[in-house]
Formats: structure tokens, C-alpha cells, sequence
């Protein structure tokens, strides 16, 4: 064999082995195994990733922290420390009768002696302000119900409105709203809420006239819910 020939079978085997070498780089990156002679070593699968999401229904339900209120998908946080007394009156459906509790008559001077409720009164002839004889045990309640029937003496228009103090202290805590002896007929209860409960409280009655000379009288039941 002359040198030609040879040189041309070493470049075929060159040829060939390249092309050996070409064909099991293109299985290793179409995933097949590339043979290391001990170990099979499957080659990684190369992709191109995007950023994505999925989003799945819980199994069960959250409870929302007892200080939010959720109204309409809109969250609302509740801070009751800084909620202020306040008031509601509604009428009563059912009629009640009248008190006959005249053991408890109310008086001109604020009261300094305590007792439990419910608590039933009656008072009459009341030109100015006149207070329960005694203060509200609440233990520890945050509102107190009076149901009330008030009426004016005379064929009259009297406004009139109740006040609430802190026992002990004395302290003016609020107003209900005003009422009329010509709206307001029959029995109606007024809610008081959002007091403090590390207090005792009493009621006065109050006539806003519109003149003295037109005094009111009613029945009432201070009562817990």
C-alpha cells in the first residue's frame, strides 16, 4: 500500500470517529443516555421556563380576627375601646301595662344607693329633671333597655328626653333623643350601649317643655337585655 492510500484510510477514520463522537452529543441532548461505561447518566432536558401562577379553592373556610367586619368586600377593623355611648328607641309592639310600683317614686336629688335590675317606676307632676331613687347594678354590662310610657298632664305638646349618669362619680354620659307627648304614645324602648363597664349608672327624666307649666307623667321599667 503507498502513502496515498494511507493517508486517505487515516482521514476516513478520522471522518468516522467525528461522526461517532457528533451522533452521541445529538442523543445525549435529545434526553437518551449517554454510556460511561460503569453508569448510565440521563441527560437533562433543557427548556425555556416563564413565570406562572395558579390559584386553588381552599377546603375550608377562614375565620376572619373578631375585630374586623367584612361588608361588602370591604374590611373594616372595629376598635370598641374608642366607641362612644349611644342610643336607639323603638316602639314596642305588644302594649305593656301601666306600673303600680308607687313603693319607688323618683326624687329631686341624685341617687346614692344601689339595686339590681329589672327596676320598675312611675312619676308624675315633673316640671324640670328627676332622678331614679336608686343606681343600676350592671355587672359588668355595656347596655341598659328602658321601656317607657310618658305622657304630658295637660292636652299639651311636651318634649322631653332621658339623661344617663355614672354612679359614684355623677358624670353625665349621654342623652337619648328628644320625644314628643304627641308622637311618642304608647310604650317605646330606648336602648343605651357602648357604656363602660366598670360602672354602676342611673336615669333621669327631663322635660324640655316648651314651657314649665306643662309637667309629664309615665311609667318605666329599667331592665338588662
Amino acid at each position: 500500500m503507498n502513502k496515498k492510500s494511507i493517508r486517505v484510510s487515516i482521514c476516513l477514520i478520522l471522518i468516522l470517529i467525528l461522526s461517532l463522537s457528533l451522533s452521541g452529543t445529538s442523543f445525549a441532548l435529545r434526553g437518551g443516555n449517554v454510556d460511561t461505561g460503569s453508569k448510565q447518566i440521563s441527560a437533562p432536558i433543557v427548556e425555556n421556563l416563564k413565570p406562572s401562577s395558579e390559584t386553588t379553592k381552599m377546603t375550608y373556610l377562614r375565620q376572619a380576627p373578631s375585630n374586623v367586619d367584612i361588608i361588602n368586600n370591604q374590611i373594616t377593623v372595629s376598635n370598641e375601646e374608642t366607641a362612644k355611648p349611644a342610643s336607639e328607641t323603638t316602639k314596642m309592639t305588644l302594649q305593656k301595662a301601666a306600673s303600680l310600683n308607687e313603693a319607688n317614686p323618683m326624687s329631686l336629688s341624685r341617687p346614692t344607693k344601689g339595686t339590681n335590675l329589672p327596676y320598675n317606676g312611675s312619676f308624675s307632676g315633673v316640671n324640670t329633671e328627676i332622678f331614679l331613687n336608686y343606681y343600676f347594678f350592671t355587672n359588668g354590662s355595656t347596655q341598659l333597655y328602658v321601656d317607657w310610657n310618658v305622657r304630658a298632664d295637660y292636652p299639651a305638646n311636651v318634649l322631653w328626653h332621658i339623661n344617663v349618669y355614672q354612679a359614684g362619680t355623677n358624670k353625665f354620659v349621654m342623652s337619648s333623643d328628644q320625644f314628643s307627648t304627641n308622637s311618642n304614645t304608647g310604650w317605646w324602648t330606648t336602648r343605651f350601649y357602648n357604656l363602660d363597664p366598670a360602672y354602676n349608672y342611673y336615669i333621669s327624666f327631663v322635660n324640655d317643655g316648651p314651657q314649665i307649666g306643662s309637667p309629664i307623667f309615665g311609667d318605666f321599667t329599667v331592665r338588662l337585655k
